[in-house]
C-alpha cells in the first residue's frame, strides 16, 4: 500500500517537462530557498512548497526538502478535491514535472531515499499538518487550467471534513 502511495507521490516529479505553465503572480511574500519547517504557513501554494522543495534537494537538504513536498502534496489534493472541474488533477503531476525534472538524478535519488523513509514513519509530519490547518489560499494554479463558471469551487464545501479526508485517508496519517 505504501509504495503505490510513494509512487504516486514521486515519479510524475521525476520526469522532464518541456512546458512553464506555472508561471504564478504571487499576492504573499514567500521565502525564497530552502524554506525550514517554521517557515512553512498555509497560505503558501503547492507552487511555493515544491519550489522550495526543489531548492532543498540542489542544496542537499532533504529532511526539509521531504517536509516541504508532503505538505505540498496534501495541499495538491485538498485543492483537487475543491475544485470543480476534476479534469485539472493532472495539473499537481505537471508541476511536480516541471519543477523536479530538472535535478540531478542522483539528487532526486537521495530525496526519494529520504521520502521513502518518511513515509515509513509520518507521525511527525501528521502532526506538523494537524497544526498547520488546511489552505487559505484560493488555489488559482488549478482552476485556471480547468473549464469552469464563477470561481471555480464546489460550491459549500465543507473544508474542515475536506482537511481530514486528506489528512487521514489521502496521506494515511495515524
Amino acid at each position: 500500500m505504501r509504495k503505490g502511495f510513494f509512487m504516486a507521490l514521486l515519479l510524475p516529479s521525476l520526469l522532464m517537462c518541456a512546458s512553464n505553465l506555472f508561471e504564478e503572480s504571487q499576492s504573499v511574500s514567500v521565502p525564497n530557498g530552502c524554506m525550514e519547517r517554521i517557515e512553512i504557513k498555509n497560505s503558501y501554494t503547492p507552487i511555493d512548497l515544491f519550489k522550495s522543495s526543489a531548492v532543498c534537494i540542489e542544496e542537499q537538504k532533504y529532511p526539509q526538502a521531504v517536509e516541504l513536498y508532503l505538505v505540498a502534496t496534501a495541499y495538491g489534493y485538498f485543492d483537487t478535491e475543491r475544485v470543480v472541474d476534476k479534469s485539472t488533477r493532472n495539473v499537481l503531476d505537471t508541476l511536480k514535472t516541471e519543477i523536479f525534472g530538472p535535478i540531478n538524478a542522483n539528487k532526486r535519488n537521495q530525496f526519494a531515499e529520504a521520502l521513502r523513509a518518511r513515509l515509513d514513519d509520518m507521525k511527525s509530519s501528521c502532526s506538523f499538518l494537524a497544526k498547520l490547518g488546511s489552505p487559505t489560499y484560493y488555489p488559482e494554479y488549478m482552476v485556471q487550467t480547468g473549464v469552469t463558471r464563477g470561481d471555480g469551487l464546489i460550491l459549500n464545501y465543507n473544508a474542515k471534513a475536506l482537511w481530514e479526508d486528506t489528512r487521514l485517508n489521502y496521506l494515511r496519517c495515524p
